[in-house]
């Protein structure tokens, strides 16, 4: 009875809106009556985030109503799939050209936001289809456990509701799972078996945002035991299936993937020119790759070599031989040092952009910890990593995941550890990156803005800011700059590996070896390659993010000239929040009308 009401008070809510647009309605943004419309379809649909989803609210640090948490079934789907059908309509009856700039920034998110969910709970059917949709609420409880707009004792609160449900979700998933992917059976096999292999660490973590562990500890334990039994259970479950082997085929295929494109993300590019662009952008790295590493290959070959790899006289190089020039450098840091060094990379890196008045500066309290030991070491075909680590005090914001010591392989290790590398990853961090993005918004941005998870903005900033320190000469060794032209080579490859496979020109197995005949080793490619394949166009957004991010800066630099300062232009940027890239342009323009940026944009960290 109470979660038909629920469903009855959000749905009810979403009735209560307004009537379709007249041809006449007024444009003029002091009037703002259609940003009104905009904000009141903010609310509601924070409105069904804080009824029908539950962990994503909380996720968020919206305070959420004091009811049972949503199981994960069929039945509370097809609400979900009502509600969104209702935001949808009343997204399409708004003209984008009858509001005001922000307001369509506004737009556009909430756009995205409505067909995400939607894509996620009706095409991909994820109830019916996937393994890994029933362990999100785990996922939940390590970010929910670090949330600081939350109390202790909310975050208690909400934990304690979602470990309780979890037996029962994971009872409902064996029902629901007929024929499930085979890709993500396996992705759950192992994120089962990580979190048992970590369930003290998860218990410890839990007491820890208690207010008093010690009164805490009984009814924590009550409630982990059956979780242990219920993902036991499940794993079983999983492993029969794989033996049966009846599933279904992971990827989207071409339609829906020019659905995401087109419909979802809205972007400012021709889906018809998107393979071009992605084939364009692979070609220019692998040249920018060879052009760097071919001086240091030539010295590294002796005579046969050179004389095998001669092709109508020139010596030929490859992708590939990035590895043979990356073992030449120097040793990682010993062990116990690799926070230190990365602390002290990022201290610098904060100092180069803020001195040369590059980036602003947001003195941002940057807190650095290990992640948990990883399977990536052990006998297991697929390795994840879980969102946040299973420690037992906070730490921080950036987790790095160090291999254990007592078994170290020394190559993987100082190619993954070296300090060029450690100083690649620590400027994506600090610039800021994709790492520390939702800590550097303003403060006023609006409330679709701060639910905002363009990915297309994210990656594309990561890979922009990137581009930026080496355009600036801040990667000055031959080895910092290759390991800058090697993570681009390989976004290019990823990129065009995530359009070959998810409209099913490539297998996952063919997808490997795409990515193997470009040089990139398996131990390398594969975390990050069964990653993609349940993330479609995740790669491509570094790509055509970036591409966005470069396109806008030569515009203003062309427009402005002499009065063009790089500074105010990432403030800028920054200001407008994750906004999709299809309404970036237009409320850049309203930004830069704005002389004094401080009177709209001023960071804080939370």
């Amino acid at each position: 009875m109470k979660k038909v009401l629920i469903i009855f008070w959000v749905l009810a809510i979403l009735f209560t809106t307004f009537s379709p647009l007249s041809a006449d309605e007024i444009k003029d943004e002091n009037l703002l009556v259609n940003d009104d419309r905009i904000f009141a379809l903010a609310n509601k649909y924070s409105s069904v985030l804080t009824s029908l989803y539950w962990e994503d609210a909380a996720r968020l640090g919206i305070n959420v109503y004091d009811y049972e948490v949503n199981i994960k079934d069929a039945e509370n789907e097809t609400s979900k799939i009502k509600a969104l059908d209702f935001l949808t309509q009343y997204v399409k009856d708004i003209r984008p050209d009858s509001l005001s700039t922000y307001a369509q920034a506004d737009y556009y998110t909430l756009k995205e936001l409505v067909n995400l969910k939607y894509f996620y709970a009706e095409k991909r059917k994820q109830f019916e289809l996937d393994p890994m949709w029933y362990l999100q609420s785990l996922d939940t409880v390590y970010e929910i456990a670090f949330k600081d707009s939350l109390t202790y004792q909310q975050r208690f609160d909400y934990i304690l509701k979602i470990i309780e449900t979890m037996p029962k979700t994971l009872k409902i998933a064996e029902k629901n799972l007929v024929k499930p992917s085979n890709l993500n059976s396996k992705l759950a096999i192992e994120k089962i078996n990580l979190e048992l292999a970590n369930i003290q660490g998860l218990t410890n973590l839990i007491l820890k945002v208690s207010d008093d562990a010690k009164s805490a500890k009984n009814q924590v334990n009550t409630l982990m035991q059956p979780l242990e039994k219920a993902l036991s259970k499940y794993r079983v479950f999983l492993q029969n299936k794989l033996k049966n082997k009846e599933f279904v085929d992971f990827r989207i295929g071409s339609e829906n993937y020019k659905y995401l494109f087109q419909d979802v993300y809205t972007l400012p590019y021709s889906y018809k020119k998107l393979k071009g662009i992605l084939e364009k952008n692979l070609t220019q790295a692998q040249e920018n790759l060879i052009a760097v590493i071919t001086p240091r290959v030539l010295l590294s070959l002796n005579d046969e070599q050179k004389e095998q790899r001669t092709i109508k006289g020139k010596v030929k190089v490859l992708p590939e031989d990035y590895y043979l020039i990356a073992n030449q450098y120097k040793k990682a840091p010993d062990h116990k040092k690799v926070l230190q060094e990365y602390s002290n990379q990022i201290k610098k890196a904060d100092s180069f952009f803020v001195n040369n008045r590059i980036f602003p500066s947001f003195s941002l309290p940057v807190n650095l910890a290990t992640a948990p030991v990883t399977f990536k070491n052990k006998p297991y075909p697929i390795t994840i990593y879980p969102p946040m680590p299973l420690i037992e005090k906070k730490v921080g914001d950036i987790f790095i995941t160090l291999p254990q010591k007592t078994n170290l392989n020394n190559e993987v290790y100082n190619l993954n550890y070296g300090y060029a590398k450690i100083k690649l990853n620590s400027t994506e961090f600090i610039t800021p990156g994709k790492m520390l993005i939702y800590s550097v918004e303003p403060v006023n941005i609006s409330l679709a803005n701060s639910l905002s998870d363009d990915m297309f903005y994210i990656n594309g900033w990561a890979k922009y800011a990137l581009d930026t320190a080496y355009e600036n000469n801040f990667f000055t060794s031959e080895e910092e700059k290759l390991n800058y032209i090697w993570f681009n080579y390989k976004k290019a490859v990823y990129a065009m590996v995530d359009y070959k496979l998810q409209t099913e020109e490539l297998n996952l197995d063919s997808a490997f070896a795409y990515v193997n005949n470009a040089g990139i080793k398996e131990n390398e490619a594969k975390a990050y390659l069964n990653y993609l394949a349940t993330k479609p166009l995740d790669a491509v957004a570094y790509i055509l993010g970036s591409q966005e991010f470069h396109r806008l800066k030569t515009k203003y630099k062309k427009q402005l000239g002499k009065d063009f300062n790089l500074l105010t232009f990432h403030t800028k940027v920054l200001s407008v929040g994750r906004i999709p890239l299809i309404s970036l342009e237009k409320t850049l323009e309203k930004a830069y009308s704005k002389k004094d940026v401080n009177s709209y944009f001023s960071m804080e960290y939370f």
